[in-house]
């Protein structure tokens, strides 16, 4: 499950903190994608540092600490970053996690960078969502950057099986996810918001940012390999994610 926010969203997230996190493992989406392309994004984070925001169980966070990033994470979740701290105990890197929002750190902390993998979204309202744009800036260096990997607003293909998922508008204005096994059942379910391409655009630049680049997404040669171009068809005509980075 991608990472919802606001207090109920939260609570479900904290019931299914243990699928989430083999997720994020083993899912396709974020291994051929979402987490190498944030990686491509960042570029060279080298004794950089780096705010990985709403990090989950901290996946990503020990990739960006691999290559050599000073790194600290947030995630609203308290089940998350538990079994976070687990993992940094069993293999310690020198991340630090805290459970809440920006506010939740030390604001003599500044990065060089903020990043986040699927996380935006889950902002409950168009507040919220400049909330989080707020908060990266507030933490960034100057002339900082705020890479992110969101759902694509531009996405079409609503109702049809993508990518070991199936992606449906909400009588309520929402957006729901359904993430399926092997059968196509459903595992589990998650609703965020339906955001558009201005909304996140007037978001970043209310908060602060004076540039915003969208940024095409592409698959890893490793993804093509191993799941087949049939596992990605149409991916490229209508991806359903994309990268966005706001620079102070």
């Amino acid at each position: 499950m991608d990472k919802p926010s606001g207090e109920s969203q939260i609570n479900q997230y904290n019931k299914l903190s243990a699928e989430y996190s083999a997720l994020t493992e083993i899912d396709p989406a974020k291994q051929f994608v979402q987490y190498p392309e944030a990686l491509r994004l960042l570029g060279d984070i080298d004794g950089k540092k780096i705010l990985d925001i709403g990090c989950g169980p901290g996946t990503f966070a020990r990739m960006l600490s691999r290559r050599g990033a000073d790194v600290v994470g947030y995630d609203p979740s308290i089940e998350q970053i538990k079994k976070a701290k687990q993992t940094e105990e069993q293999e310690k890197l020198g991340i630090k996690y805290f459970v809440g929002d920006r506010a939740s750190i030390s604001p003599e902390f500044k990065f060089d960078k903020a990043v986040s993998v699927m996380v935006l979204m889950y902002a409950t309202d168009k507040k919220k969502l400049q909330d989080i744009f707020a908060g990266a800036n507030e933490a960034l260096e100057e002339n900082g950057s705020f890479c992110s990997i969101t759902f694509n607003p531009t996405f079409k293909r609503f109702g049809e099986v993508t990518y070991n998922r199936r992606v449906v508008r909400t009588e309520d204005g929402k957006i729901r996810v359904d993430f399926l096994d092997e059968d196509s059942n459903v595992k589990i379910s998650a609703n965020f918001s339906d955001f558009s391409v201005s909304d996140y655009e007037t978001a970043a630049k209310e908060a602060g940012f004076s540039k915003i680049e969208w940024v095409k997404l592409e698959i890893v040669p490793e993804g093509k390999e191993k799941m087949g171009n049939d596992y990605w068809k149409d991916f490229e005509n209508d991806p359903p994610y994309i990268g966005l980075v706001a620079t102070k």
